[in-house]
């Protein structure tokens, strides 16, 4: 497994999640075997049935048919008949706070990729879900993004000179992150020497684009573009929407509105092209689902929102940033009428072979940490994808675009992280959120026990 080539020995050692203990002492040669679920291993196949999971210190030793092998006379014996299994899920576009950590693991949320926080404080959180010091995913960090100046966040790193940009790559690298955000005021001119940087560095470049197009910044050579942002740009030529992200608010809402003056033909010639550069999209369909919703406050009732305590502003904020938007129905209206070219990029994207990873952007506005996943692989298959293409989305891609090679899949020799499920999804993709138990690093655990200690 590769971590951006940094913190591997800290991201991966093997200890254990014990909910509710104070220590963390991993067994001695510990070995479970599931026996008989449906699998569904992150590669993109169909289903197996009556699979044999032969699990040993935390990582798949055997994969089988029931009675095709014996099973370890020491091992603890799960029946899993009428389940299916799949990998643990990566949420490939997070914002995590300490009190979600174990909210993702209660929905089968066992991989995090985290993309914006203060980078102190953003990096010990990680450290404390890496060494299982509290119950929570396993946690990569962009730490705090790299933006232009004034940049959007305080707590962001602007940068306004090639020097600086360079400069500002050294000190991420320094400061220990796995790889490097960029946000909406990076121009063309800072995005070179940034990306020059970063790859003597060996370190990825993730992109919320606003003043960068697309495809010039897929191009150049980052590795991911966030929430399908520059796509409008790119699809136009019109340089009105870099100069709208002047200020984050007008570029954000010209841009949401945008996609909806594009043409289907512009649609799929944008796609195909983007495909062609490797890059990978986190299209966090949910975020545009729920910008377009924004103003119906049922929104703030819905199934998982219980998971969400009353102190947790960043997801029940909404009138603070309705006053911040000044958004009216006219701007929801013009967000709806977006979500059907939305919807056919990430189709033509697909069809193009480019590379899909699922996010959420929790926690933000409406967006339930853990959860919000799974609304995210709801509205990709929605989009066009079929069930296990969604499901590959949110395992085998963000694997790969972490470059964690032991993630992602439940495969010998892979990381044991997977979600137990009532269903099988393959015939619904709704049946991701019904589920029975979570392994986090061969450590089983349920999710109404796990609730039971935040209640």
């Amino acid at each position: 497994m590769t971590v951006g080539r940094r913190h591997v020995g800290a991201i991966l050692l093997p200890l254990l999640l014990l909910v509710g203990c104070s220590k963390l002492l991993p067994p001695k040669d510990q070995v479970t075997a599931l026996e008989g679920a449906t699998l569904i291993d992150g590669a993109g196949g169909p289903p197996n049935q009556d699979a044999l999971i032969i699990i040993r210190n935390g990582h798949i030793e055997t994969i089988a048919r029931v009675n095709d092998i014996p099973v370890p006379r020491s091992a603890e014996r799960i029946n899993l008949a009428g389940k299916t299994v799949i990998p643990g899920l990566i949420d490939a576009h997070a914002h995590v706070e300490r009190w979600a950590a174990a909210r993702y693991i209660a929905w089968g949320v066992t991989t995090v990729r985290d993309l914006h926080g203060g980078t102190d404080t953003v990096l010990a959180l990680r450290k404390d879900m890496n060494l299982g010091s509290i119950v929570g995913p396993r946690m990569f960090s962009a730490g705090a993004m790299i933006d232009g100046v004034p940049p959007t966040y305080p707590n962001a790193t602007g940068i306004a000179s090639a020097d600086q940009a360079r400069r500002a790559v050294d000190q991420h690298a320094v400061a220990g992150v796995d790889y490097l955000k960029i946000y909406t005021k990076v121009t063309p001119a800072l995005l070179r020497p940034l990306l020059d940087e970063a790859d003597k560095l060996r370190l990825p470049v993730a992109a919320h684009l606003g003043k960068t197009d697309a495809l010039t910044a897929a191009r150049a050579g980052v590795v991911s573009i966030e929430h399908m942002s520059g796509v409008v740009q790119a699809a136009t030529g019109d340089p009105k929407y870099a100069s709208a992200h002047d200020n984050f608010l007008a570029g954000w809402t010209a841009e949401e509105k945008g996609w909806a003056g594009l043409d289907s033909a512009a649609v799929a010639r944008t796609a195909r092209a983007l495909a062609q550069t490797k890059v990978t999209i986190v299209p966090t369909l949910v975020v545009h689902d729920m910008l377009a919703r924004l103003d119906n406050p049922i929104l703030l009732t819905r199934p998982g929102m219980e998971d969400v305590p009353e102190s947790a502003q960043s997801v029940r904020s909404v009138p603070s940033l309705l006053r911040r938007t000044g958004w009216r129905a006219a701007d929801f209206d013009a967000f709806r009428r977006s979500r059907r070219r939305e919807d056919q990029f990430v189709r033509e994207y697909r069809r193009a072979g480019g590379s899909i990873a699922a996010g959420s952007d929790a926690a933000n506005q409406l967006l339930i940490p853990g959860y919000s996943l799974h609304e995210e692989m709801s509205l990709l298959v929605a989009a066009g994808l079929t069930p296990l293409e969604a499901i590959t989305a949110a395992t085998r891609r963000g694997a790969q675009l972490l470059h964690a090679d032991s993630l992602g899949m439940i495969a010998q020799g892979k990381v044991a992280d997977l979600v137990v499920l009532n269903a099988n999804p393959a015939g619904g993709i709704g049946a991701t959120r019904n589920i029975a138990m979570v392994m986090i690093r061969g450590r089983m655990i349920r999710p109404d026990s796990l609730r039971s200690t935040w209640k």
